[in-house]
């Protein structure tokens, strides 16, 4: 498990004794109101995981691991968002996200509402969420241009990115930074992100509205 992990680090995170903030150039109040909706997003989709393993036991597509391909990847975005997204991650065996949600659903036993990153096309910072499934659990992380490096959020390898980053009890402790979602949503820091109020907050919820059903 050590070189999945090992894996999933050298794609996603600079290691090391980071300090301060990362660039937070482009974090205006369109970007301010985006992190708000992908902080609300960490917590949704990682309640939405946590309950599809409470009814089934397992979380959604591990039972799709094999030897041979040991961690799967979700590309949490739009039909729109992932012609800008990157095709590489190779060494990961990607799922579509509409075979996520079904996954979901099917768990559920209910629709769910899909909620995407509301920003279109990336700029300096990847678009859209991701999720990885290996056989000790999960991990899932959104960018957060405007939270900067702190005791719960890290850099992506392009040096420029945050993210925050929650992961299953059994990944606990595997990926630098990341917490459980308990530990998340509790946390002082995580709590005073999402204090913050957003700019034009109607407007913003309209943009995840739009696309949620955009997998179907």
């Amino acid at each position: 498990m050590v070189t999945i992990v090992a894996r999933i680090f050298a794609v996603l995170f600079l290691l090391g004794g980071l300090a301060g903030c990362a660039s937070l150039s482009g974090t205006g109040p369109y970007q301010q109101d985006a992190d708000l909706i992908r902080l609300e997003h960490l917590a949704y989709w990682s309640g939405l995981v946590e309950e599809y393993q409470a009814e089934t036991g397992r979380y959604p597509l591990q039972d799709r691991l094999t030897p041979e391909n040991e961690v799967i990847l979700v590309k949490i975005a739009t039909r729109q968002q992932m012609k800008y997204l990157s095709q590489g991650m190779s060494q990961f065996t990607s799922v579509p996200v509409a075979t996520f949600v079904s996954e979901l659903e099917a768990g559920l036993e209910r629709e769910i509402a899909e909620k995407y990153d509301i920003q279109k096309v990336p700029t300096t910072s990847p678009v859209g969420y991701y999720y990885f499934a290996t056989e000790d659990g999960y991990l899932l992380w959104v960018t957060c241009r405007t939270c900067g490096v702190t005791e719960i959020s890290t850099l992506l390898m392009d040096g420029v990115t945050p993210t925050v980053n929650i992961v299953s009890p059994g990944m606990k402790g595997q990926v630098v930074k990341a917490l459980t979602r308990e530990e998340m949503l509790s946390h002082p820091v995580y709590q005073g992100w999402r204090s913050r109020p957003f700019n034009k907050e109607a407007y913003v919820r309209g943009l995840v509205e739009e696309n949620a059903r955009d997998s179907k």
